[in-house]
């Protein structure tokens, strides 16, 4: 199975100056928990709710004056849709990763979560054993 057939094809980006503030209003808006981070056109990283709540909310700052940049994980790993998805899953094991980008013609085209693939791993064992 490809990671194309995995992913959340409903990836939301925010550039890196972008409010904390704003980044919420996107995430309660779409339902995402997670956003890549961008600077002209390239992946520069992740930013999590978690993020938020353990860096910026944690840390006193405020929300509308602090930018993404102080609290996203650097990222700058990608996959392609047509990876399969045992190899990503590797790549998130060996690099301790909870989501991963999918790019496509150097656009970005979807996300890819660990539980996504826990639970393609999940189908194939349980199909293999019937």
């Amino acid at each position: 199975m490809e990671v194309g057939e995995l992913m959340n094809k409903d990836a939301f980006s925010v550039e890196l100056e972008t409010s904390i503030a704003d980044v919420a209003q996107l995430m309660k808006r779409t339902g995402a928990n997670c956003l890549v981070v961008m600077e002209n056109e390239e992946i520069e990283g992740i930013i999590t709710d978690r993020d938020m709540a353990l860096g910026c909310l944690v840390d006193g700052h405020t929300s509308w004056k602090c930018s993404v940049y102080r609290h996203m994980a650097l990222q700058h790993l990608t996959v392609s849709p047509t990876l399969h998805y045992a190899d990503a899953s590797i790549m998130m094991i060996d690099r301790d990763l909870e989501h991963l980008p999918v790019v496509e013609g150097g656009e970005l085209v979807g996300l890819l979560s660990s539980e996504e693939v826990l639970a393609a791993v999940d189908r194939d064992v349980t199909l293999s054993a019937v």
